[in-house]
């Protein structure tokens, strides 16, 4: 029992900013990902990206010409702000709606594994924000 007490007060004092980034970069890539594959080249949206918000998204409220974009801009705009950690709880707040979309309207079915562990990674980010490591960091260490 001592040397589980001793390994969890040792583990206690790892430094989060490291863990932090990791989880950054992490989930950025899950959106990334899905967001390079919405686009050709720099910032042309692949045509079929439409027909796929209209036939199997099928978002209510939202036209699929509008969704589609709104979505690959979203999957680029908000990873890259993780990665940097600016804006980090506002960007991991964005990702986590955009992954409660998909969940409850999209894919219902996703929970487990797939949108759960998402929404794990997310929820450190907003609850923790960015860590020493991040540009929120940096500019919040400017002000004061």
């Amino acid at each position: 029992m001592k040397l589980l007490c001793r390994a969890d007060m040792w583990l206690a004092r790892l430094p989060e900013a490291p863990v932090l980034l990791f989880v950054r970069i992490v989930i950025a890539h899950v959106f990334w990902a899905s967001g390079r594959s919405k686009v050709e080249g720099v910032a042309s949206l692949r045509p079929e990206v439409v027909d796929l918000f209209r036939d199997e998204y099928a978002l209510p409220l939202i036209p699929p010409e509008v969704a589609a974009p709104l979505a690959a801009v979203a999957e680029h705009v908000l990873p890259a702000l993780l990665v940097a950690g600016l804006l980090t709880r506002l960007s991991a707040l964005g990702l986590m709606g955009m992954t409660l979309v998909i969940q409850f309207l999209v894919y219902p079915d996703a929970w487990w594994p797939q949108h759960s562990l998402w929404a794990g990674l997310l929820l450190v980010l907003i609850w923790k924000g960015g860590g020493a490591w991040s540009l929120d960091r940096r500019v919040a260490g400017s002000r004061g």
